[in-house]
């Protein structure tokens, strides 16, 4: 390779990499000619000056490691697909990205504009049938910013654009569309391949008046609360010592990372209810959904403050929880200058703080011993998933990260760093676990990652696709599958909506079941990892522990579960 890229594409992997793009995770088509040509012309130097290649057997699964890597590094990656349509297949993932605030660079080709006479004309019947009038209009809700190069030479600023407003807050995915005759395009001698970091605005400070506001609230509060679903870890870094020191326990509903440690002795567990019809002011961190207005009530006269970096969720078309106060700010930073107003009251000392810490931390201790002790209990065959749960929680330890898509009874599990879990966000996009898992594990290859789904999620996840990625990146990973052989979600939906109807009656619910059950194992060990499948509680601590043991020592290996299920709604 010669010093200076001499094709648009060789510009494109250069400006990447220099922009902090480490992995191109790709799904590829015949739009991708001028980009493999790059690839390989780059030979031994592809390390270090372009990001390294992951070739995925599906466009969710590619999307979703990218979205894995970054909750464990906070570094967004690319993915790379094909045209039309695989940005069709991708977009669940883009979805996910986007409700989730997580940057992700999306690239697809776009058909080739001419028919004839440069090199990258269309050459095959699907150049005429893949090409659409607005391709990026199918993305566009979902992205930040979109784009579709037309001069070559301005790679690198569209690289960097593009990852700029991708990791401004709040944070998403952007798409760049490139047409195969661009890629192909000489770029002039004078260009400059490297374009450097992108250059990210800082995060929004909340206003000082807003936040003196706040401390006022929260400074005269008998029982305050905080509720929050995200975490991460700067927030885990401040939030225990804000809710110990000011005696205001957290709740963390519909958690997709921890914001504080389930042994913390404000923990105040996943569900809102308990502590929510008591609170005379509530704090909301960033949650789009705080709680279940239909089926939680406020305690007449509670006041409420929400914060975020977009606190009114602007893309949401109905969203009318009440506010009486609202400040633009990243929730950690907001929480550290509460800290500083509050600590200057002299609020962390005073008796009534120190009288409702008496109250809350024996009430809450009790709650989270309860909960556990029920986890105890197998419940008989098949065992229910509070048991399953706890026995993982057990085995996998502190240090491991789980990622954990609609598999586990969460709220029996420990969870003390702020990596030690990851969910999805409340787009309900199916299918994300194995790609996040995978991209978590790529992130860390010392970390044990355990990929957690139900029986519907791993059958979306496109299980061949993942176990195909940990095989050729060789990748140890651990899945446990909970085997319910029951749309569960669908099925108590239906319960909430009509609990005395028809269905509520009937021997098989409609739409709800996943029977047959596949042999979950054998998809593992087409890919030369290890399955077995578990009926018997007695042999699930000695499976779990099997398959840790292999993941630790780089092999694949699945444990399915079969678990009860229940018809209980989650709010």
């Amino acid at each position: 390779m010669t010093d200076q890229p001499r094709t648009v594409a060789q510009g494109f992997l250069t400006a990447m990499k220099s922009a902090g793009v480490d992995w191109i995770f790709a799904n590829a088509g015949t739009d991708f000619a001028p980009v493999i040509e790059a690839m390989a012309a780059l030979g031994s130097e592809a390390d270090v000056s372009a990001p390294h290649p992951v070739e995925v057997l599906h466009e969710t699964v590619a999307v979703a490691m990218a979205h894995g890597y970054y909750l464990m590094t906070g570094r967004p990656q690319c993915v790379m697909v094909h045209v039309n349509v695989g940005a069709a297949n991708s977009l669940l993932g883009v979805i996910n990205a986007a409700r989730g605030n997580v940057p992700v660079l999306f690239v697809s080709g776009r058909t080739p504009i001419t028919e004839r006479g440069r090199l990258g004309s269309r050459d095959v019947p699907i150049h005429w049938g893949q090409e659409m009038f607005d391709q990026g209009g199918m993305l566009r809700e979902f992205v930040k910013w979109d784009n579709e190069l037309r001069a070559g030479e301005q790679i690198v600023d569209q690289v960097g654009r593009a990852l700029a407003i991708s990791e401004a807050q709040p944070k998403g995915p952007v798409y760049l569309s490139l047409p195969r005759e661009v890629l192909a395009e000489p770029l002039p001698e004078e260009f400059e391949p490297v374009g450097g970091p992108p250059v990210v605005p800082t995060d929004p400070y909340p206003d000082p008046n807003a936040i003196a506001a706040a401390a006022q609230l929260l400074a005269e509060a008998e029982q305050p609360l905080i509720i929050t679903s995200g975490g991460g870890e700067e927030l885990f870094s401040v939030l225990g010592d804000f809710a110990e020191q000011f005696a205001i326990p957290v709740v963390q509903f519909w958690r997709t990372s921890p914001a504080i440690s389930t042994d913390h002795p404000m923990y105040g567990g996943e569900h809102p209810r308990p502590l929510l019809g008591e609170a005379d002011v509530v704090l909301v961190l960033d949650t789009m959904v705080p709680w279940m207005p239909q089926h939680m009530a406020l305690r007449e006269g509670a006041r409420v403050i929400e914060i975020g970096p977009d606190p009114l969720f602007a893309g949401v078309p109905v969203r009318s929880f009440p506010a009486d106060l609202v400040i633009t700010s990243t929730p950690e930073i907001a929480i550290s200058e509460l800290g500083a107003a509050l600590h200057a009251s002299g609020h962390a000392d005073n008796p009534v703080t120190a009288a409702r810490r008496a109250a809350l931390v024996p009430r809450l201790n009790a709650a989270r011993a309860a909960e556990i002790a029920r986890a105890d209990r197998p419940g008989g065959s098949p065992m229910t998933p509070e048991f399953m749960s706890r026995t993982l929680s057990d085995v996998a330890g502190p240090e491991a990260t789980i990622v954990n898509e609609l598999g586990l009874a969460t709220g029996v599990m420990d969870f003390t760093r702020h990596d030690s879990i990851f969910s999805p966000p409340i787009s309900g996009g199916l299918g994300w676990g194995g790609g996040a898992a995978l991209g978590a594990k790529l992130a860390r290859p010392d970390r044990l990652v355990i990929w957690a789904t139900g029986d519907g999620s791993y059958v979306f996840s496109n299980p061949p696709a993942c176990h195909h990625a940990a095989a050729s990146l060789g990748l140890g990973m651990l899945t446990v599958v909970a085997d319910n052989r029951v749309w569960n979600a669908v099925r108590r939906s239906t319960m909430a909506v009509y609990p005395k109807g028809a269905a509520a009656g009937a021997e098989h619910v409609p739409l709800s079941s996943l029977e047959p059950a596949p042999d979950y194992p054998k998809l593992v060990e087409a890919y030369g990892g290890h399955g077995t499948h578990v009926e018997d509680p007695d042999e699930l601590r000695p499976a779990f522990e099997r398959g840790v043991e292999m993941a630790r020592a780089g092999r694949q290996a699945l444990v399915s579960v079969h678990v009860s299920y229940t018809d209980v709604p989650f709010h």
